[in-house]
């Protein structure tokens, strides 16, 4: 049984910009993985192999299109995500994004990466050795064309429509020509750079959600209720979804008690905040006491009276918080959500209506999970399952179910009257004979 609608009415979400394709290499233990990027996927392994040493790579390489050249250099330094594995020392970081874009009215497909070398000994290291961008209209007949081409000697970007990626610039060796060009407001080609600099990832981390339902006074001084960043104050967000979005409010109330029936209603109060502070908060620290602070309510049909989120279950409070931030993601046009260990917050005879009610949310965001749980590989498709096998030296490469295998692999396990999902971590845990069997079912390379 795969994921399917079920909640009705649901419009699409505005947003212009889809992820098709991510591959990711040079990070910690991560050699080469790409991943595709339909509506959901899944990593899946065993425990401490790597599913979030891949998601962390993803989102250190978005943060660094985002960064200046000062921190960019820190982070091409920063020992933590240098692979220290024997096969693969210091090997370049590198990534890659495909992505679908809406300008004016036609769709683009776009490939932009970059490649950098990690700081080093001899002083070699450190600085950006590859970048390209290249686009072309979303259709079979159109070719790419080329419109950033580096290497470590030159770099090029394209000035003009009818001519080749052949301009020279001047770039340093920390920063990105996609960062330069937004400098460069009458190239024809402005609105992808300024999208490629608008990416945006949110991993959501937050296995013990409890913290973000405390009401709280305390807001930082640029405060926006409804950017990814401040969901750990989530009445306060809450709040200001119902006031500047009703209509999405209404939909995350429906999502949730469509997975916990009990719950009649979910409310969200204003109080005043009249307590007194000893000292003040000095000038210069990013954080203000608000007038104002925010209680959730839930009503449940089996007491007799409204109880404070707070004491709901833990999983009931990770779930509410998930389907938060994805109507979050969708309002800011974010282009990715990581989830990590899904299947720990729901009972399992909930999975499915969870995953259900989450594709429903997305909108044009896509969704990486992680889990070392087989039952949530049973309601997605093969194809979009990444198994990550034990490697040399303790190497992770995330590698998708084949095309040609899918039936082979569902037959497989149904001859053993098992799950897929079970199936396969019988033999991730199993023999090195029995992670050969597993080979057999992925893909040899990443784009097979």
């Amino acid at each position: 049984m795969m994921v399917m609608g079920i909640i009705t009415q649901v419009k699409e979400r505005r947003g212009n910009m889809k992820l098709r394709r991510i591959s990711v290499d040079g990070f910690r233990n991560i050699r080469m993985s790409e991943i595709i990027c339909s509506e959901m996927v899944a990593l899946v392994s065993l425990n401490s192999y790597g599913k979030s040493n891949l998601l962390q790579a993803i989102d250190f390489g978005v943060d660094f299109i985002l960064k200046n050249e000062d921190t960019k250099k820190r982070m091409m330094s920063w020992s933590k995500g240098i692979p220290l594995n024997k096969s693969m020392p210091s090997k370049d970081f590198r990534i890659e994004f495909e992505m679908e874009m809406s300008i004016d009215g036609s769709t683009y497909n776009v490939i932009y990466g970059y490649q950098f070398r990690w700081v080093r000994d001899d002083e070699t290291g450190a600085c950006i050795v590859g970048e390209w961008l290249k686009a072309k209209l979303d259709n079979k007949n159109q070719k790419y064309k080329a419109l950033i081409s580096r290497n470590m000697d030159k770099a090029f970007y394209r000035s003009a429509e009818s001519g080749r990626c052949s301009s020279k610039i001047s770039i340093e060796d920390n920063n990105l020509i996609v960062n330069k060009l937004k400098a460069f407001d009458s190239l024809y080609y402005y609105e992808i750079i300024k999208k490629i600099n608008g990416l945006r990832v949110y991993i959501e981390r937050h296995l013990d959600a409890s913290s973000s339902y405390t009401p709280d006074p305390l807001v930082r001084k640029d405060f926006n209720a409804l950017e990814m960043e401040v969901t750990d104050n989530l009445p306060r967000v809450i709040f200001h979804l119902s006031k500047q979005y009703p209509e999405k409010y209404e939909l995350l109330k429906n999502a949730f008690m469509q997975l916990f029936p009990q719950i009649k209603e979910i409310n969200v109060e204003e109080l005043a905040f009249k307590g007194k502070f000893h000292g003040e908060i000095p000038d210069d620290l990013p954080f203000k006491l608000s007038q104002e602070v925010y209680v959730l309510y839930v009503n449940d049909h089996n007491l007799n009276q409204p109880v404070s989120f707070e004491d709901m279950s833990d999983g009931a409070k990770r779930v509410f918080l998930l389907l938060t931030n994805i109507i979050i993601a969708d309002i800011n046009n974010l282009s990715l959500i990581a989830v990590e260990e899904p299947e720990n917050s729901i009972h399992p005879s909930l999975l499915q209506s969870y995953l259900r009610v989450l594709s429903q949310l997305l909108g044009k965001s896509r969704i990486i999970f992680t889990s070392h749980s087989p039952y949530i590989i049973k309601y997605l498709e093969p194809r979009n399952i990444y198994v990550g096998l034990p490697g040399k030296y303790g190497v992770a490469q995330f590698k998708r179910v084949r095309m040609s295998a899918q039936k082979t692999l569902i037959n497989d396990a149904t001859s053993l009257e098992m799950s897929t999902g079970d199936y396969l971590f019988e033999l991730l845990s199993g023999t090195e004979e029995d992670i050969k069997m597993i080979e057999q079912y992925l893909e040899t390379s990443n784009n097979e």
